[in-house]
């Protein structure tokens, strides 16, 4: 069994980069790219296409996270520590969720031609694709917490099946990480 007391929920100086790094390169991105964007109706098909897509996809992730085979562990202890995992990261899918859904709001907000002044209009783009940059970058991550998770519920279910068939649990050699 994995250890209960995993920093899996810590913030780490890795992830605090991560992050600063996607918010300096949105920044930059919206501020370079925001006067090509104004009146581009391909490059609106293109954000609202991207975007509707990446909102069905984490949809499935979030299915996929919340199902109940998250819950590997031996005991109602290990099960209810395994439930606190399952809830932040269905928070965090959310969060993430909820931007994309930002971002189509925005684009839908930015098409409509409501008369409004010129810099208002180009800051209202400069936002939408500050965080349609962000919210980009932050998907990236998707895949590497799907395998993370599927990878660790295979060891469990090994570790769980020689348990069954051999009746010891310090038998097995530690998988190797690559």
């Amino acid at each position: 069994m994995e250890k209960l007391n995993s920093s899996h929920g810590k913030l780490s100086w890795q992830k605090i980069t991560y992050v600063v790094i996607c918010i300096a390169t949105s920044v930059f991105f919206a501020w370079q790219f925001q006067p090509k964007y104004h009146g581009n109706s391909n490059a609106l098909s293109v954000l609202v296409t991207v975007f509707s897509i990446l909102a069905g996809f984490l949809v499935a992730v979030m299915a996929i996270v919340g199902s109940e085979r998250a819950l590997k562990g031996n005991n109602w202890r290990q099960d209810t520590f395994y439930l606190i995992r399952v809830k932040q990261d269905l928070q965090k899918h959310s969060a993430l969720f909820y931007l994309y859904l930002l971002v189509l709001a925005l684009s839908f907000l930015a098409a409509l031609d409501l008369g409004w002044a010129k810099p208002m209009q180009a800051s209202l783009e400069g936002i939408l694709l500050f965080l349609a940059c962000l919210a980009m970058m932050l998907s990236f991550s998707l895949p590497g917490q799907l395998t993370k998770r599927h990878v660790s519920a295979l060891e469990t279910a090994i570790k769980a099946r020689r348990e069954k068939e051999t009746g010891n649990t310090n038998d097995a050699p530690k998988p190797k990480d690559d």
